[in-house]
Order: structure tokens, then sequence, then C-alpha cells
């Protein structure tokens, strides 16, 4: 929802987060607003006249994905700020889109506090709600097989952002069996995709633009840990990812800073370990330049510069213009892992 559009009567430009943050509250209550009116179960209506309404367009084409993969009975549910559809029971949906809006108040509060540039979506962000495991691998069989990844185990996807389809995907853990801690999954998993879905809409990141793949992933890194239910600030010590770093350093080396920045694949295919391990130092990476005082407004002017590439070819020129010498930089981050690791 941008500053050009408008909802009834008031102008999105002026909705603050007293406004968004009473609409949550409603919506938590069952009931969904619409300009100064409450409207119990009804559809609250496109997200605003600024922008066109893609919403209705993706619930449709997610409706025939879900189809061709013989996947249904198919449930549809919206909120202020989303809409869900899947199989899952419309129960677990319904769970699912309040801690989308829980996250979206989150991630605005978090990142416009510290001077990035964000704003509300400017429509309902799709979020697709599979009932297992089962049903999100007959969508995704090529990400739920697992990609190869060389000698050792593979790498499994438990949720997934398209940015080709601007759509989150996601399923209820506590259907898989024997999976432990299942509703931490659940809110682990929709913070890490749903943070990709909201930094590609709200101004962040863009779509289109070149954005190196560590930033990306560790940025969702930065706020998967959460707490399962009500507010949780973005930024926490991820002690998984934390005790990544000291575990897989025993048997593969440290990606060196520079090699994280230019080379995606690092995150994407090789063994196992390594992927493991080029996440772990994604997450340290984005949590070292938001939680440094004299280092996040370097970060902050790094992102925005990335608003004006499409290409690659400028990644490392982009590194040392606003966050130092890469070199500097990959010894900076070893010692912050250092000192992490010490404090718990």
């Amino acid at each position: 929802m941008r500053a050009d559009g408008t909802i009834g009567t008031q102008a999105k430009g002026t909705m603050d987060r007293r406004e968004w943050s009473r609409r949550t509250l409603c919506l938590v209550a069952g009931v969904q607003i619409f300009g100064s009116r409450v409207l119990a179960g009804q559809d609250a209506g496109p997200a605003g006249k600024g922008a066109p309404d893609t919403s209705e367009a993706e619930l449709e084409q997610a409706r025939k994905s879900l189809a061709k993969a013989g996947i249904g009975p198919i449930n549809t549910i919206h909120s202020a700020h989303y809409q869900a559809i899947g199989d899952a029971p419309e129960a677990f949906m319904r769970v699912m889109l309040g801690d989308c809006e829980q996250l979206a108040l989150d991630f605005d509060k978090h990142f416009r506090s510290r001077g990035f540039k964000v704003h509300p979506a400017d429509r309902r962000l799709t979020v697709v709600v599979f009932r297992d495991n089962r049903s999100f691998s007959r969508f995704f069989p090529q990400l739920s097989s697992g990609r190869p990844t060389g000698r050792g185990p593979s790498v499994q996807r438990v949720g997934n952002y398209s940015r080709a389809t601007n759509m989150l995907y996601v399923f209820d853990w506590r259907m898989v069996p024997m999976e432990p801690r299942s509703s931490h999954r659940n809110a682990e998993t929709l913070a890490h995709e749903g943070i990709h879905q909201l930094s590609y809409n709200t101004g962040l990141l863009g779509r289109d633009r070149d954005v190196p793949l560590c930033i990306v992933e560790g940025i969702g890194l930065y706020g998967e840990a959460r707490q399962v239910t009500g507010p949780s600030d973005l930024g926490r010590v991820n002690l998984r990812r934390l005790e990544d770093l000291a575990r897989l350093q025993r048997v593969v080396d440290w990606i060196p800073v520079r090699e994280l920045f230019t080379d995606d694949t690092v995150l994407q295919a090789g063994k196992a370990l390594r992927v493991l391990l080029g996440y772990a130092q994604s997450w340290l990476l984005v949590h070292y330049l938001m939680k440094e005082p004299e280092v996040m407004p370097r970060f902050r002017d790094y992102i925005g510069a990335l608003a004006m590439r499409r290409g690659s070819e400028h990644r490392i020129d982009d590194v040392q213009d606003h966050l130092g010498d890469v070199a500097r930089l990959d010894r900076e981050l070893r010692s912050y892992a250092i000192r992490l690791q010490r404090s718990m």
C-alpha cells in the first residue's frame, strides 16, 4: 500500500502504524476493514487505487497451478493485507495469515526505525498453504527431492518464496510424522520466506534488480529466529545458524566474503555442508551489518545502491564503496563470529 493509493476516504500515505495495528487487531478478532467501516466476514477489497491490484489474478494463477498438480479441495481466505489459498484447513490458514500480519508489522517497525526506506505493500500478498509436506512435494518435486549437492546429504527446501510468482509457499509441520518442535518450524519457515516476500514488496529490495544472494538469504535468516506467537523483533541471535558456523568449520573451510558476494551458486549447489555454511555466513554477515552501530548506516546506503543495479558486474565495487575493503570485512566478520559464540 503506497502513498499514492487510498482505502475508502483515507489516503494510504497518511495511514500510520497505529491504523495498521488497528486493522490487524480487527483481523485477529475475525473481521476486516474497508475505509472507516468494519465488515464482518466480507472481503476488504483491493489494496488501493494507486497501483494495479493483481491479487485476484494471483489467486487464479495459484488455483490453476494447484489443480494441475492434483491438489485439492482448495480453500481461500483473506486478511487485511494477505490472502491464502491451498489444501490446508481453513483454521491453519487463519493462523498463518495472523502470523503474516504480525510479521509485516514487525518488519516495518524494525527497518523503518533504522532509516531504511520501506513502505506497505501496494496490494494483498498471496500465501499458498499446503496441508502437509506431501502436498508441498507434489507441487514442488524439484525442490522437495533435494538438489544435487555432490557428496553427502542433499539440501531440501521446507518452504519457498518465488520472485517469479511473488507468492509464498508453506506447509503445516504439525502434519509431518515424528517432527519435533513442529510449531517452531512453522513459525521459523514462515518468518524466513515471509521476510523474502516483504523485502521485495516494501521497497527494501527490487524484484527486477541484482541483489547478491548472500544478502537476500541473509535478510531472511536475520528475521528467522522468532517467538512462536505474538510480536517478535527481527535480529535475534539465530542460535541454529551460529551453531552451524562453529560445527561446520571443523570439516569445511570458511567461505571468503568476496566469493559469498560474487558467486550465488555458493548457496545453491555443491556439497551440502558447504551450502549450509554459506547460509550460516550469510546470516552472520547481515546480522553484523545491522547490529554494529558504526556499520549499519553504511549497510543502509549499500542497500540503496542496489536499487540501481540490474547486472552483477558492480558487486564488489558496491561493497567497497559502501562497506569498505572486502578483505577487512572478511576479517571483521570472522571476529564477530567469535564474539557472538563467546557471548552465548
